[in-house]
This record gives C-alpha cells, structure tokens and sequence, in this order.
C-alpha cells in the first residue's frame, strides 16, 4: 500500500484481533474492518476476493479446530467498495510486516509488525471467461536454508527473508508424526515473523578506518565520541596466514557467545523470565535497552508473543560486548568484559606478541587448520557455543598433540549453527525446552539442544561437564591430598604447598567458582574440588539433565553433583588438558 499515491492494498491485524483491509482507489484508500476477531494461538485460512465488476471485497475465514473433534468455524462477509480499485502499485509486497520503516518496538502494535505464523501466500485473477491466472505463489517450505522465498507460479516472483524471521517451523498441518523437517513431506511450509526480529540494523556508514598492515592479532576497540556520549566498539584482528613467526599460544575468544547474550533482557522485571537485580546498579547500557527496544534480543529472550528465539545476530549495536559492561546481577565483568582479563594476563606475561587471537567465527570458517599452528590454546571465560565442526576442530588439535586450557565454565554446552556465508547470525534451538516440532536447525538441518544429548559432552574433549549454576557467593577449591602428592602435577603446587583451599577470593561472587560451574565425571585427575573447601549454597541449583525423576536434591547443600572441580589429564597423543570448571 502506498499511502502517497493511494494505491495498492493490505490487510492487518489488530490490537484486539480483529481484521482491516485497505485498498487504494482515486479518492483515496478506503478502510474495511472485517467483524471476526482472530484468537491467538490458532490457525486460519483467509481468502480475500475483489469483484472490480460489482465493487465489492469478500472475505472467507476458515478458523481450524482448536481441539480433537471440534468444530471448524466458518465466516464469510461481503462488502461494498465505494470507488473503483486502484490496486497497481510501485510498493514492493511486504508480507509479516510494512513499507513504513517503522522501527521494532516492545509494543506490537507500534511497529507494525506482525507475531505470528503464515503458511503460504497466493495471488490470482480470474478472467471474466472464468480462466485462473496465477500470479505469485509462494511456499515457504522450499529454500530452508537459506532466505529466499521460492514463487512456484512461474513467474520467478521470488521474495527475500529481512531480519532472519524463524524458518524450519510447524505448520497448520503439524500433527506431530514428523519432527525433523528435513524429512518431513509436508507440515514445514511456515514462516514466524516477530516484531523484535533484528538480523541487520542496515545502519549507514559513519566512518572508515583503514588499520596497519603491521597491526598485530589482538583484541582491539574504537572510541567514538560525539561531545555528549561516549562509546567503545571492539573488533578483532585474526592471525595473518602468511605470518613468517607463528606465537605458540592463542587465545580463543568466545565471538558465539557474545552473539548469544547480544542485548539479553534478563533483568526486565516486565517480561516473564527475568533475574532479580539491584535497581541502583542499572547502568547506561541497562538503561539504553530499556529506551531502544529496536536493538533486538538475545537467544534468551522470548519475542513478544512468547515464542523463543533462534537467531542472535552481531550485526547490530551489541551493548553488552563493551570493554566497561558490568552485568547488574552480579555487579561485574561478564562474557566480553571479563574475557579482557585474560587479554591482559597474556600481554603481561607473554607480550603482545606471544600470543594470537582466534574467535569462534574464525574456527567455524578455517576449521582445524587454523589451530595446529599453535601448541597451547587458551578458551576465555564462557565459550558455550560451538557448532559441530568446531568441536571436530578442538579434536583434532588435541589428536595432533596439542595443549590445551579451557579457563571458564558452562562450556560446549549448546549445539550451534553457523553459516560462514552469513557469518553475523548464529542458530541455537533448546530443543525439549522449545517449541514442540522446532528442534531441527533452519542453517544446516541438525538436531538442536545440549552437545550432550547429541553424544559430544565437553567432557570427553575437555574432562569436564556443565552441572549448575547460581548468583550467590561462590566457593573456593579444597585441594586433593592425591594431586599434591602426585608428582606430574607438582609444577601447579609451587607457592601452594601448604595451601589446603584455594580461590576462596575473587573479584566476582567472592570466590574463584562461581556463576555457571562445571564437575568431573572421574575420568581426568582432579587436583581440587569446591566439596573440600565447603561447596555452594542453596543459591546454585543443579541443571535439569544432570539429574533425573523425582526431582530432589537440587541444592548446592543437598546435592553430591553440585562441585565445581579443576582437572588435568594427558591425551594419548602426548599433549595435555586442564580445565578450572567455572566461569569465574
């Protein structure tokens, strides 16, 4: 519809359910409201007809049945046009949302988009002989993979998907004998738009900054500052591949999580799942959030019709991924801003050019090559997001006999999809915790939910697994008489050889463990373990699949799995893991 002109047409939905359906003639558009109000949660087919002969619009609505053996309700409605149609229009045909490049909004209505599934899209014209000519025909379950929108009336009207609406979702024809829609024949022809969906701000160039050639691999930040406000935007310098001196270590920067927390609304006491926080440390960004719904959500956020979401995308302003964020639940440094400290360690003890930075974008796109350069490799503080082929990656650099140091917590936890060709979106689908139907990745088809459930446990690469996680205190680390004693781990006791507990101390939550914190299944050497030194309170919980029916014992003081350890093992191969179990 071209409000300009007054041409074209459109359909839209209400705060209140209820249809309109605008069109354009030479007096200006024309507005109809259809009398039956749509109900969330159900499906229906609408069927529009406009009669340029009599000047009049019918509408045919076909509610499906909400329940086994219901009834399918029926409405049919015709009504008079007071002018002639003017329905061509220069307008290109937007479906799940508008022309008017009005921003997303925490409000649905504000920013005219649309929440909700649609399952197919067609256009006719009848001659007045009766002959049908198809227009446009779209279906939705061609080209998953991608987003483009397939015309199959042969008139290559192809559309394009804009901010990564979610694909590979069930129809209004799911009756759940199919649960992977890459073998499905049929019920996965749907798109679920959102009105909080922001895959690409499209923001204009500002500036262009043209680095050295000499500028090393590191992590690196711009300052921007307009006279009123500041801001600090962190890029990345990759190793260069024709490097003639290649650093024996590199430092893996968790890129996938930043992207999974990009934005997060853990704290908005509005929506339903949301963490308590101190209301005198909201920060700026907390504040800008509130103020810029606009910027999107993170993967753990819901959209504003209660769906989860699946994508997460760094191609727009990420608030959370600045040098000086301070998470107000635990009033500190989380994700980027805590991985910083490590950037820091490496330049004091190694010298900025020890050492390379390598992000998980890097790994997802050059694979194990990219590691074996290197002998030693050190994770941040919460790398929980690797795809399949990053896992590959991370075993077949400790099959060659590499070193490697994972130093956080909650690690290679979620399955992950990522598309090098659309490298700014990443795909997480919880799977049991989602939506019925939905497991299955619209990137590559793969299941979606724990790298566990999958048979790839961080465990068997890193020794450790996820097992709970909690916002109180933390805890310190009783030390093992046995790995004090054992001689291949003496090099870790110099300085602590009269140490019983360690880490009883920290910068955030008091102690080394805490946050999200990981155990040992037995098959690596634990040197120390939170149980010797006390354990975590009832404030940290066990995670639901580490334990199973009926759901006791749950608690940091009720429950044996509930420890946060520090492991080391040598591989085969001759190179060697440690792990510390905990994001802090």
């Amino acid at each position: 519809m071209d409000d300009g002109d007054g041409t074209g047409f459109e359909c839209f939905l209400g705060k209140a359910g209820e249809l309109s359906f605008r069109i354009g003639g030479p007096n200006g558009v024309q507005e109809l409201k259809i009398s039956p109000k749509l109900v969330r949660h159900r499906w229906y087919h609408l069927l529009f007809r406009l009669w340029s002969s009599s000047g009049t619009l019918t509408m045919n609505a076909k509610a499906k049945a909400r329940d086994i053996g219901g009834p399918e309700g029926i409405v049919e409605e015709k009504h008079s046009l007071k002018q002639p149609l003017r329905i061509a229009s220069h307008i290109p045909l937007t479906i799940g949302g508008n022309s008017s490049g009005c921003r997303p909004s925490t409000d649905p209505l504000s920013s005219g988009s649309f929440n909700g599934k649609v399952d197919g899209f067609r256009v006719e014209t009848r001659s007045w002989a009766g002959h049908i000519n198809t227009l446009l025909d779209l279906d939705f379950s061609l080209n998953i993979l991608t987003d483009k929108v397939r015309d199959v009336s042969g008139n290559e009207r192809h559309g394009e998907l804009i901010n990564g609406p979610s694909r590979a979702v069930t129809g209004h024809n799911w009756d759940a004998s199919q649960t992977a829609w890459t073998h499905a024949s049929y019920s996965y022809s749907t798109i679920h738009f959102h009105d909080n969906n922001l895959d690409d701000a499209m923001l204009e160039t500002t500036f262009v900054l043209d680095l050295p050639e000499t500028l090393l691999s590191g992590c690196y930040e711009i300052t921007v500052d307009d006279g009123v406000s500041t801001d600090f935007i962190p890029f990345f310098i990759r190793p260069d591949p024709n490097a003639k001196r290649i650093p024996p270590v590199a430092l893996i920067v968790p890129t996938f999580t930043y992207a999974a927390y990009a934005n997060e609304h853990l704290h908005d006491e509005s929506r339903e799942a949301h963490f308590p926080g101190d209301p005198e440390k909201k920060d700026r960004y907390f504040q800008t959030l509130m103020r810029r719904p606009d910027l999107g959500v993170s993967l753990y956020d819901s959209h504003n019709d209660g769906s989860g979401t699946i994508f997460s995308s760094l191609k727009r302003p990420v608030l959370n991924m600045r040098s000086d964020y301070s998470r107000r639940l635990f009033d500190g440094p989380r994700e980027f801003s805590a991985d910083l400290w490590f950037v820091d360690f490496l330049d004091r003890e190694l010298g900025v050019e020890g050492y390379d930075v390598i992000t998980d974008h890097d790994i997802s796109e050059y694979g194990a090559p990219l590691l074996k350069k290197h002998r030693v490799l050190l994770s941040c503080s919460h790398p929980e997001y690797p795809t399949y082929s990053m896992l590959d990656s991370y075993a077949a650099f400790l099959g060659n006999g590499g070193h490697f140091m994972y130093l956080g917590g909650n690690g290679y936890y979620w399955v992950t999809s990522h598309d090098p060709g659309r490298p700014h979106r990443i795909e997480v689908r919880r799977a049991e915790a989602g939506c019925p139907g939905n497991w299955h990745h619209t990137l590559n088809g793969g299941l979606g939910g724990l790298w566990r459930s999958r048979g790839r446990p961080p465990n068997k690469l890193f020794g450790l697994g996820s097992c709970a996680m909690g916002v109180g205190k933390g805890a310190g680390h009783g030390v093992k008489d046995e790995a004090r004693s054992n001689q291949q781990l003496s090099f870790m006791f110099r300085g602590l050889e009269s140490e019983a507990i360690i880490g009883d101390f920290g910068l955030v939550q008091g102690a080394a463990s805490g946050d999200e914190i990981d155990r040992t299944p037995k098959n690596a050497i634990m040197i120390v373990t939170t149980k010797l030194a006390g354990g975590h309170s009832d404030e940290y919980m066990l995670f639901n699949e580490e334990t199973l029916y009926p759901m006791v014992n749950l608690h940091g003081t009720t429950s044996d799995k509930i420890c946060s350890d520090i492991v080391y093992f040598e591989t085969p191969s001759e190179g060697a893991v440690f792990s510390v179990g905990s994001i802090n």
